[in-house]
């Protein structure tokens, strides 16, 4: 799908929230919403979430999403996001774009595992990126993921 406009990415995140629905990772209605960001007209982005209530997984883990994005010259750029996965049992990561003034300990672009600290390095992601990576580590039947499908996670902190 090409996006040229906000109104095409808008149809695009929707897309993706039924792919994965038909695919039978998500379950229930789609919780996505597209509101108004401040200091982006209205036709060239806005905020995008999902988050309370967020997206829902077959097997009760959740996704929930914050975007904030503008499209203009059919390019989106993702002014700030968070996409954070968490299970039933607790686990969970998170990425996240937000501005910092200490690039070392925060880098601009970060993921989280586990813990709300450290902030690890990490590339740009968006919605589509986090789908493919949780339907590949948590939902896949290959012989990589059955290693992981179904581990307990026991920390202490």
């Amino acid at each position: 799908m090409t996006i040229a406009t906000y109104a095409d990415y808008k149809k695009h995140v929707r897309s993706l929230i039924v792919e994965y629905g038909r695919r039978g990772l998500l379950r229930g209605a789609s919780p996505i919403v597209f509101l108004e960001a401040r200091g982006i007209p209205l036709d060239y982005g806005g905020l995008i979430k999902a988050t309370d209530p967020p997206l829902k997984f077959r097997d009760g883990a959740s996704l929930r999403v914050l975007e904030v994005v503008q499209v203009s010259n059919a390019t989106v750029e993702r002014l700030r996001y968070t996409y954070h996965y968490e299970r039933a049992n607790g686990y969970f990561f998170r990425y996240e774009h937000e501005e910092t003034d200490d690039v070392v300990r925060k880098p601009e672009y970060h993921m989280h595992a586990v813990l709300n600290l450290p902030h690890f390095n990490a590339p740009p992601v968006n919605l589509e990126i986090m789908l493919q990576l949780i339907a590949a580590n948590f939902y896949s039947q290959d012989l990589y993921s059955k290693q992981i499908i179904g581990q307990e996670i026991h920390l202490r902190v």
